[in-house]
C-alpha cells in the first residue's frame, strides 16, 4: 500500500515539475492575503507578523508540506504599506522551492466609506531537486521509477501585481501572480489570475459572518472557493471551505473545516482537509496551521 501510495505521488510530483509548480491554495489566506495578491499587507496599523505551515497526506513518505512566513507593516503618512514573505514548498521526492519576496501596495481614500489599495511585489523564485532527499526503501527504485541522480538548481526573477477595493464589510480583489512568465519552466510557474470577494455581517453583539468567495486561473485550471466562518465575540471562530474543480464538474473537490481563536495580540488557526469525489486517490488527511501576531506601534499623543 505505501509503494502504491509512493508511486502516485511520484507521478503528481514528476506532473508538477514537467508543468511548474501552482501557486499555493491555503485555506487560511484570507488572513494574510500577500501571497496571492500584495494589494492585501498593511491593512493594519500594526506591524503583522504571520506563520504557516501545511503538511499534505500526513503520513506518506516523501509527502508535500509547506512553511510561508509574512511580515507587514502599514505607515499612514505614506499611505503605504510595506512586506517581506519568505516560503519553503517541498513537492516531494527531493523537489523543492524556495520564494523569498518584497511587497508594496498603495492605498488611495476614495471617500469615506472606500479605500482602495495598488500593490506590486518582486523577488527571486529558487527551485531544487536533491536526490538525496528521497525517501527510499531499496536503491533500484531510483531507476525503476525513473528518478535522476544529478542535483539540479534554477534561479528566476519573480514578480505580482494586485488592486483591492476595501469598506468597513467588504473586501473586493483581483490580482495576477508571475506576470513576467508566458510559459511556465521546470521549477516556476506561469501566470496566475484571482478573483475574490468578502464580505463580513455583524449578526447581533456576540455574533459576525464572514463569507469569501474566491476564483483561480492558471491556464486551463479553473478553482473555486467558497468559505463561511463564524465568529463569537472575534475571539472564538469556526466555518467550512470548498474547494471545487470546475473543470471537471466538481471532481475532485476539497472540503475544509477550520477551527481558531485571537488571544489579545495573537491568533491562531487550525484547518483539516479531505479530497472528495471520484478522482480524489490520495489521502484525506491534510492539515494547515497558522500562527499571527501584531506587534503594537508607539503611538505619541498630540
Amino acid at each position: 500500500m505505501k509503494k502504491i501510495l509512493f508511486l502516485i505521488l511520484v507521478t503528481i510530483c514528476c506532473h508538477q515539475t514537467m508543468t511548474a509548480q501552482q501557486d499555493f491554495l491555503f485555506t487560511q489566506q484570507t488572513f494574510s492575503r500577500g501571497n496571492i495578491n500584495p494589494a492585501g499587507i498593511g491593512n493594519t496599523g500594526d506591524i503583522d507578523l504571520f506563520l504557516l505551515g501545511r503538511l499534505q497526506w500526513l503520513g506518506v513518505d516523501n509527502a508535500p508540506h509547506t512553511i510561508l512566513l509574512n511580515a507587514t507593516n502599514y505607515f499612514p503618512k505614506a499611505q503605504s504599506g510595506i512586506g517581506f514573505s519568505l516560503s519553503y514548498d517541498a513537492l516531494g521526492i527531493g523537489h523543492s522551492t524556495t520564494e523569498i519576496k518584497a511587497e508594496y501596495s498603495y492605498q488611495i481614500d476614495l471617500n469615506p466609506k472606500w479605500i482602495l489599495s495598488m500593490g506590486i511585489s518582486a523577488g527571486l523564485f529558487v527551485g531544487v531537486y536533491d536526490p538525496t532527499m528521497n525517501t527510499l526503501e531499496f536503491e533500484g527504485e531510483r531507476k525503476e521509477l525513473n528518478l535522476s541522480s544529478d542535483k539540479e538548481k534554477e534561479v528566476t526573477p519573480d514578480f505580482n501585481l494586485g488592486f483591492e477595493l476595501n469598506s468597513m464589510n467588504w473586501t473586493f480583489g483581483i490580482s495576477c501572480t508571475h506576470i513576467q512568465n508566458n510559459q511556465s519552466t521546470s521549477y516556476s510557474s506561469d501566470r496566475h489570475f484571482y478573483g475574490y470577494a468578502i464580505h463580513t455581517q455583524n449578526i447581533n453583539t456576540d455574533w459576525d459572518l464572514m463569507i469569501d468567495l474566491g476564483y483561480m486561473n492558471r491556464n486551463k485550471v479553473h478553482l473555486a472557493d467558497l468559505g463561511f466562518l463564524v465568529f463569537y465575540h472575534r475571539l472564538f471562530w469556526g466555518g467550512f471551505s470548498w474547494r471545487p474543480d470546475l473543470v471537471n464538474k466538481c471532481n475532485p473537490s476539497y472540503l475544509s473545516i477550520m477551527l481558531g481563536f485571537e488571544y489579545q495580540i495573537f491568533r491562531f488557526g487550525y484547518v483539516y482537509e479531505c479530497g472528495l469525489g471520484s478522482n480524489n486517490t490520495l489521502p484525506s488527511n491534510t492539515h494547515e496551521i497558522f500562527l499571527s501576531f501584531r506587534i503594537p506601534k508607539t503611538r505619541h499623543k498630540n
